[in-house]
């Protein structure tokens, strides 16, 4: 299962393509985005964090809680500032955890976690 969020550009997330994939409803979308939003800071200044993307893919269990190690992904950008980018989206999206009010119908006796993919994009902050 995948979610698709966006909050204020900065902070989104896509939907799943896979054939049996739920999405969550736009209230949980809603909460997981905010809260994420307000865990993020970038140092100001970085060189070239306008080109830069980071992508972080995690699993959410029933309770909210990180299931495994998110994975991360970036593109654009210095490789330092991406570096330094994707730090900052990892430390939010930690620092957020565990996210509440997931519905638990998404939830049955065979889907024990979902999938989140957020995708961070510094150039749509005021920075």
């Amino acid at each position: 299962m995948a979610l698709g969020i966006m909050l204020a550009g900065s902070v989104l997330a896509e939907p799943a393509k896979a054939a049996g994939v739920h999405q969550l409803g736009r209230a949980a979308e809603d909460s997981i985005c905010e809260k994420v939003a307000e865990n993020w800071n970038l140092v100001p200044g970085l060189p070239g964090i306008k080109n830069v993307h980071v992508r972080v893919r995690l699993r959410l269990d029933r309770t909210g809680q990180i299931v495994g190690e998110p994975y991360l992904t970036t593109r654009g950008g210095p490789k330092q500032t991406q570096i330094a980018a994707a730090a900052s989206a990892l430390r939010a999206v930690l620092r957020a955890a565990p996210f509440k009010n997931l519905p638990q119908t998404q939830f049955d006796n065979e889907t024990s976690s979902v999938e989140v993919i957020l995708n961070f994009t510094p150039s749509d902050m005021a920075l």
